[in-house]
């Protein structure tokens, strides 16, 4: 007996040194980034039996869709027999995307799941928005409530976006906006070992580089709006100085012509990415791990004479290694380690600490920048300036060479690292009673962002121009980079722990099929090192049952809550409930022609606990030595301690109720399939200031719980995979309709109906442009905002109660009156050894509010000239068809009020994603032991068809554009 458990033991101890092997050491790397040694032992165990199996050849029909799973809330169910609203990708349909952010990969994939790109200053910075429904959704990778996605696309598993209040149940006080399911991968996927190299490179392209006026043009526009806004006053710039710009014959330091843009942001940049993976499965365990290396050039100049580097430049590495053993038929342990380390640069230019800042002030001054305003270098080789662009620091002035401000203002350095450990432990306790089983679960996750400030004062010099020679006047001093030597701070360190328990309860009875869990979690986070812990726990309880596989149901419920609360109030019950028909199943359509029918249904609350990260809103918080005390008969201001905000005492979660229903067809053997959705979500207790406030108690109101608001739509998905003539093909499409209404603002009495908002779609409130004033137009007859005489070439607005007075009266809803329609387009074929894919995604119905000020030229007194902010302008000589009003130099209180001047059509169709690939195997590659060799290239934002003539239709505005990336490589698989 004592020797049975000696090699009991033995087994136990030996399977753990494997499982810890196989993490930590199935590969070592050595020398250069392509240099590698592989070491592996072949597994002597040869079950290929795979769990939740992906197969991926897109072209397979054993890929169909009767034959998927579904990831959800720590559990797999067949596709067949969800009935809860969800939308999943594969592995397979995400691995072509040359990007570094996961986000980026979803467009146009998912019905439901709206994804904006918007730009940003690098990966580490990169605005992607997405929206599930109308509502911003949560991140979930590995069942972990996580936010990271600079992660390697192929550890992807699957992604499953929860949009129902049934799916995302379990996720209790923060279900209300849906989740993002991403599940990494965790074994091999047809062999027993599998090894897979790629090694990748792309050349990166603005899509809508911003073409600014320079030279004699922006002389002549100069002049233009100098004298609409002082008519009679001398130009600026006279015709031998113009003649001069426009002839090239301009002194280039006393008459500086400049293109700053182009100067310091180049058009194209590079990014590399290798990844080494490993992966195996047995009857005892199972194991993934990677390794990614990916950098991204940035787009700035740099100088040679620096020893430091201070350009956008983004590198990561990752590694992550997921595995499983089972000690014994009833003992299973898992462990999932993430870790990540990131590296942002970017010019000094004495920015905040702040990611990304450092650039957008480079680029703040490109834009508010003549073009004339000084030459890059003078003459002498210093750099150029003039008492007209400067920034004051410490009470010290110091000039804003653009150029200078990319090369010689120093550098800050970022470095953001994640770790994320996840360690669970699964018994069966079928000796209790069969089917019953238990598990617990442990994560804890860290984030850490340190920024290191190198940053440093440069000087310029302007000329002064003298009888007997010219002379330059310093302006600020020239600062040094010291080695050894920063101002180093964290920016941020979050820290995370996760606590999980589950209980199931798995069991067939004859035609009926019954499966319990139960959980009780709780989620410890640490957001910021100056705040307490938020934390969340969630008990929850979801019981599925199949009746021959033919009528289904699930029940769930959670009981949530979150300290940020009043103690007493701080917990709240989630319902909800589906129910489920396979109609195929019914005796009545074996012949139908039908291979599958379902047809479903949910009903449910949700809630968002905290949605602005509000801290602690219940309590009263004051402002300590803070400004706003006057005192004397000449005001002199005092610090002092004030009350903030007024408290909340009853303040609550944002709730919920959402109703889904839909259904899902397949036809033609497997091979055609389509779903249709249907939801309606009433969200309800939104957290707002209420309209009937009053100024007299001199106070800030609350936030309270008084907004309703509705969301609707229909959501659509149909695919097709075949063979012909040995081609495999496929095609899938997505479309989504979404519409929403305010119910209830709790608005104030308004006068007029047009000026309330509920009834309508939220949108941007502003004036009804109808036009613009004419000459000849008796302008005592019209109406005009108070204080602003208008002339010919300003915006005329509608006067919607008649009173001769534009005013807040007047404005209304100008914007968002139609349902969103955005859509995906998949499709591929394969032949022989050759496989293409191409994916379309549109938006219809979109609209983007321009910012009047950024689209007005010389709106700060002399920058912002650019080919969309002065072409087609109004003039004497182009009064009917001008898009934009007479030019003015800076502020116009008529022209850069919001209205629906300013909104633009930007419907767009864009070639998101395409990849063409070849494939290597067979007798090429026996005597190299290579499996199979694949080469590819593949592009990113290839084409875009928009009415949009000058901006790229999801950055609009934005100073950092998206970006066009043809990317190619090779892998290998052993």
């Amino acid at each position: 007996m004592n020797r049975k458990k000696h090699i009991q033991r033995d087994c136990y101890a030996l399977k753990f040194k494997l499982l810890l092997s196989v993490l930590l050491g199935v590969f070592s790397l050595s020398g250069n980034a392509l240099a590698f040694t592989i070491t592996y032992q072949q597994p002597q165990q040869q079950d290929t039996t795979l769990r939740d199996t992906i197969i991926v050849d897109k072209m397979s029909a054993s890929s169909g869709y009767l034959n998927r799973h579904v990831n959800l809330w720590n559990r797999t169910v067949a596709k067949s027999k969800n009935i809860a609203g969800t939308s999943t990708v594969y592995r397979e349909d995400v691995g072509s995307t040359p990007v570094s952010n996961i986000g980026n990969i979803l467009a146009g994939r998912l019905a439901g799941l709206y994804v904006l790109t918007t730009g940003g200053t690098g990966p580490l910075n990169s605005q992607t928005g997405m929206s599930l429904r109308g509502q911003t959704p949560l991140f979930v990778i590995d069942g972990v409530v996580r936010s990271f996605t600079n992660f390697n696309p192929d550890d992807i598993k699957s992604v499953t976006v929860m949009k129902d209040a049934l799916s995302t149940n379990m996720y209790g006080l923060r279900s209300s906006g849906g989740i993002i399911y991403i599940t990494t991968r965790d074994q091999a996927e047809s062999r027993p070992f599998e090894l897979n190299f790629t090694a990748q490179y792309g050349s990166l392209e603005q899509i809508k580089r911003p073409n600014f006026i320079t030279g004699g043009n922006y002389a002549t526009l100069y002049n233009e709006a100098q004298a609409n806004t002082f008519p009679g006053a001398t130009p600026t710039y006279n015709a031998a100085t113009i003649a001069a710009y426009q002839n090239k014959t301009n002194d280039p330091f006393l008459q500086p012509n400049n293109n700053f843009y182009n100067d310091v942001y180049q058009k194209n940049s590079a990014q590399h990415r290798y990844n080494i993976s490993a992966s195996g499965n047995s009857k005892s365990y199972r194991y993934y791990t990677s390794i990614e290396s990916f950098s991204q050039g940035g787009n700035l100049v740099t100088s040679d004479r620096n020893p430091y580097n201070t350009n956008n430049d983004y590198k990561r590495y990752n590694i992550r290694t997921n595995g499983q053993i089972d000690f014994n038929e009833n003992i299973q342990l898992s462990l999932n380690v993430f870790g990540s380390i990131e590296d942002f640069s970017e010019p000094g230019v004495l920015s905040n600490p702040i990611i990304g800042t450092g650039v957008s002030t480079l680029l703040n001054r490109i834009y508010t920048t003549s073009p004339l305003a000084y030459p890059t270098y003078n003459a002498d080789g210093s750099f150029g300036g003039s008492p007209l662009n400067t920034v004051t620091i410490n009470n010290v002035v110091y000039g804003t060479n653009i150029l200078a401000s990319a090369l010689n203002s120093g550098y800050n350095s970022y470095n953001q690292r994640t770790l994320n450990a996840d360690i669970g432990l699964r018994f069966k306790l079928d000796n209790v009673t069969p089917g019953l089983w238990a598990k617990g679960m442990v994560s804890i996750n860290n984030y850490y962002l340190e920024k290191v400030s190198r940053a440093k004062t440069f000087a310029v010099y302007y000329p002064n121009i003298t009888s007997t020679g010219t002379t330059y006047t310093k302006i600020g001093m020239d600062g040094t980079v010291e080695a050894g030597k920063g101002i180093g701070t964290v920016d941020n360190q979050a820290k995370q722990t996760f606590f999980n328990a589950l209980v199931g309860y798995d069991k067939s009875f004859g035609s009926h099929n019954l499966r319990l869990l139960g959980t009780y979690n709780i989620d410890n986070n640490i957001a910021s090192y100056t705040q307490l812990n938020e934390i969340f726990q969630t008990a929850g309880l979801s019981a599925d049952y199949a009746y021959k596989n033919t009528y289904l149901a699930q029940l769930s419920m959670s009981y949530s809550g979150l300290n940020r609360y009043q103690p007493g109030k701080r917990w709240g019950f989630l319902p909800s409930l589906g129910l489920g028909w396979i109609a195929s199943n019914a005796s009545f359509f074996k012949n139908s022609g039908i291979d599958f029918l379902k047809i479903r249904g949910s009903i449910g609350q949700t809630a968002l606990a905290d949605p602005s990260r509000n801290y602690f809103l219940y309590l009263q918080s004051f402002t300590v030595n803070g400004s706003g005390y006057n005192f004397g008969s000449t005001p002199n201001g005092v610090s002092g301690s004030y009350e903030n905000a007024m408290v909340n005492q009853n303040i609550t979660w944002e709730k919920a109720w959402k109703y889904d229903i839909g259904f899902e067809v397949v036809f033609l053997g497997n091979r055609l399939n389509a779903e249709v959705n249907y939801y309606n979500n009433k969200y309800y207790d939104q957290l707002q200031q209420r309209g009937t406030m009053s100024g007299i108690i001199g106070q800030t109101y609350p936030l309270e719980n008084l907004g309703i608001i509705r969301y609707s739509g229909i959501e659509a998905t149909l695919g097709y995979n075949g063979q012909h003539k040995g081609i495999g093909y496929f095609i899938k499409g997505n479309i989504s309709i979404a519409k929403n209404k305010v119910v209830d603002l709790n608005e104030g009495n308004y006068p007029y109906p047009w000026m309330y908002r509920a009834g309508q779609p939220g949108g941007t409130v502003g004036y009804e442009a109808i036009g613009f004033y004419q000459q000849g137009e008796d302008l005592t007859k019209t109406a005009n905002i108070p204080g602003y005489t208008p002339v010919p070439g300003d915006i005329k607005y509608k006067d919607l109660n008649g009173d001769g007075i534009i005013n807040n009266l007047d404005q209304k809803v100008i914007s968002g009156s139609k349902a969103l329609v955005f859509f995906g387009l998949n499709l591929g074929f394969n032949y022989k050894d050759f496989d293409f894919s191409a994916l379309f995604q549109g938006v219809v119905n979109k609209e983007v509010v321009l910012p009047p000020s950024l689209m007005s030229a010389f709106s700060n007194g002399n920058g912002y000239v650019l080919d969309y902010t002065t072409e087609n302008r109004w003039t004497p000589q182009n009064p009917v068809n001008a898009t934009l009003p007479r030019l003015t130099l800076g502020t116009n209180t008529n022209n850069q009020q919001p209205s629906s001047f300013w909104i633009q059509n930007a419907n767009y169709v864009r070639l998101k994603n395409i990849e063409l690939g070849y494939t290597i195997s067979g007798k090429l590659l026996k005597r190299t032991k290579i499996n199979k060799v694949r080469v590819f290239v593949n592009a990113y934002n290839l084409f875009t068809w928009t009415p949009l003539k000058y901006l790229d239709p999801e950055a609009g505005l934005s100073g950092f554009t998206n970006q066009r990336v043809i990317n190619g490589g090779v892998s290998l698989k052993l």
